[in-house]
C-alpha cells in the first residue's frame, strides 16, 4: 500500500510537471519565447516565429554545418559526423564560451519527414553524446531533446517552431545556465529571418 501511495505521488508530480503553465521570456515581432521548467528543474523551451521562406529553405540551412555560427547564436563550429538516410544527420556542435559559462559541445541525431497533404516538415533532436567521446576543454550537455515543426503558410511564409531541452551539465547554476539559454534562443530565432533567404532553392 506504502509503495502504491508513493507511485500515485510520484505520477501526480510528473503529470503536474508535463502540464506546467508556460511562461512568457520575450516577444520581439513576429518571434516569440516562453519557457518552463519539468520535474527535474530542467529548462524546456518554445518558439515560434514566422519568415518568407520554405521549407526546403530551412533543411538546405541545417544541411549547411559550416556556417552555422551565422545563425545559430553562440556556436562555433558544427560537424556532420553522419547520415544514415537522407532524412538523418548526426551533427557534432561546439558552442563558445559566455562568462561565466564555459564551452560547451553536443551530438545529436536529427530526423525528419514530411507530410504529404499538408507539407508540414517535423524534425525530432536525440542526443547521441553518450556514443562518443568527450572533447578536451569542452562540457558534454546532455539530455538534449527537440522538436521543430515547420508549416507552410499563405503567400510565402513559413511559420517555424521549435520545443526542446538540453542539461547543460557541469557546475553551471541553473538560474545563469536558464537565462544563457534563453537569450540564445530569441537571438538564433531572429537570426533566421536574416539568414533564411540564401538559401532559397528547391
Amino acid at each position: 500500500m506504502r509503495f502504491l501511495l508513493s507511485w500515485l505521488v510520484c505520477f501526480s508530480l510528473a503529470v503536474a510537471a508535463d502540464t506546467a503553465e508556460w511562461q512568457q521570456y520575450k516577444t520581439v515581432g513576429a518571434t516569440s519565447v516562453e519557457y518552463r521548467h519539468n520535474a527535474e528543474k530542467l529548462l524546456e523551451v518554445r518558439a515560434q516565429t514566422e519568415v518568407n521562406a520554405t521549407t526546403a529553405a530551412f533543411l538546405h540551412l541545417l544541411e549547411d554545418t559550416a556556417n552555422i555560427s551565422k545563425w545559430a547564436a553562440n556556436t562555433e563550429k558544427a560537424q556532420l559526423l553522419g547520415q544514415p538516410d537522407a532524412n538523418t544527420h548526426i551533427v557534432h556542435t561546439y558552442f563558445t564560451a559566455i562568462w561565466p559559462v564555459s564551452k560547451r559541445d553536443m551530438v545529436t541525431q536529427s530526423v525528419w519527414q514530411q507530410d504529404a497533404d499538408s507539407g508540414v516538415v517535423t524534425m525530432i533532436v536525440t542526443d547521441m553524446g553518450q556514443h562518443f567521446p568527450a572533447v578536451k576543454g569542452y562540457v558534454r550537455m546532455q539530455q538534449v531533446e527537440g522538436r521543430w515543426t515547420l508549416t507552410p503558410l499563405a503567400a510565402g511564409r513559413l511559420k517555424i517552431q521549435y520545443q526542446g531541452q538540453a542539461d547543460p551539465a557541469g557546475k553551471l547554476p541553473h538560474f545563469i545556465g536558464d537565462k544563457v539559454a534563453l537569450k540564445s534562443v530569441l537571438k538564433t530565432f531572429q537570426q533566421l529571418q536574416q539568414a533564411l533567404p540564401a538559401y532559397q532553392r528547391p
